[in-house]
């Protein structure tokens, strides 16, 4: 059996994603649970980046997490949000999922991200906090191929034989000038070209140990997308901001599946970094590894 919160703990995870909603196991509440953590806690590889070995111990995450003020990718954000979803009584399970490269097209290893599905009101509610620019609420997955429509875009699952496609609504991009382009996608969905898979999965049950493998992939492997440039973003009321390498990337929501995106040199060099990081993230240079030099 993996490990439970304390009372204690849980208030304090609470407080870290500033939700002081009722602690019941209801539709609602899981809807506020994801969309507090997801505007509270970055998706990021600051440890990768810093040379910092990830655990998926209950206690190695939440003293990183919440005592640190730090975020992280699929593996811990998912697994860390996975004890307060039992913490509260739901009935969730794990499961496994191939992510779609936002370049090439081509779909990644097996067991590349983790998501949960939970059980609740009668429905399965896909779950996840860590999927970078996303879905801020689960998405109901009793209703395959409905459009989903939040604050941060348009979503769907997609059932093609045994697999799962979670996929966005292209969102459309206004440049400087008010032009309006469509996103570009290197593959869309089957017979649906405004529409893109971002990952695929199925509903085979996975247990936090099976994901080990891909956790030490992401942190040691060269064809690993987060063992390169520093990646840190956090959805924001607005919109999303996201430090990406020494560039600092600004989405802001104009409403109608529309957005803006700014990107700038951060100046400074990692001192101006380290800035960005507690100015936009809440992260203190005392609580994050860098590399020397």
């Amino acid at each position: 059996m993996e490990a439970k919160l304390t009372a204690k703990e849980a208030d304090e995870y609470l407080a870290r994603i500033h939700y002081s909603g009722p602690k019941e196991p209801t539709v609602e509440v899981l809807k506020q649970l994801q969309r507090c953590h997801i505007l509270s806690v970055p998706f990021e590889n600051l440890s990768v980046y810093g040379k910092e070995i990830i655990f998926l111990s209950k206690d190695w995450l939440f003293e990183k997490i919440v005592r640190r003020h730090r975020g992280g990718f699929c593996f811990e954000l998912n697994t860390m949000f996975s004890f307060l979803l039992d913490y509260f009584g739901f009935e969730y399970k794990m499961h496994a999922a191939e992510v779609f490269s936002r370049k090439t097209g081509l779909v990644g290893p097996p067991f590349d991200h983790q998501l949960l599905m939970a059980n609740v009101g009668g429905d399965s509610w896909l779950t996840d906090v860590a999927f970078g620019d996303s879905c801020w609420m689960p998405l109901r997955f009793t209703d395959l191929q409905e459009h989903q429509k939040q604050e941060s875009g348009t979503y769907r699952i997609r059932k093609d034989g045994d697999n799962y496609f979670y996929e966005e609504n292209m969102k459309i991009i206004v440049d400087e000038d008010g032009r309006e382009v469509r996103a570009k996608e290197p593959f869309t969905s089957p017979g649906d070209p405004n529409w893109a898979p971002r990952y695929k999965f199925d509903l085979i049950p996975r247990n936090i140990s099976d994901f080990n493998e891909m956790l030490l992939y992401h942190q040691k492997n060269d064809d690993s997308p987060f063992t390169h440039h520093r990646i840190c973003s956090v959805a924001k009321p607005w919109g999303r901001v996201a430090v990406l390498g020494n560039k600092l990337v600004t989405t802001t929501f104009l409403g109608e599946n529309k957005v803006k995106k700014e990107t700038r040199e951060i100046e400074g060099g990692e001192e101006g970094v380290i800035k960005e990081l507690e100015q936009n993230f809440g992260i203190n240079r005392d609580a994050c590894l860098y590399p020397e030099g």
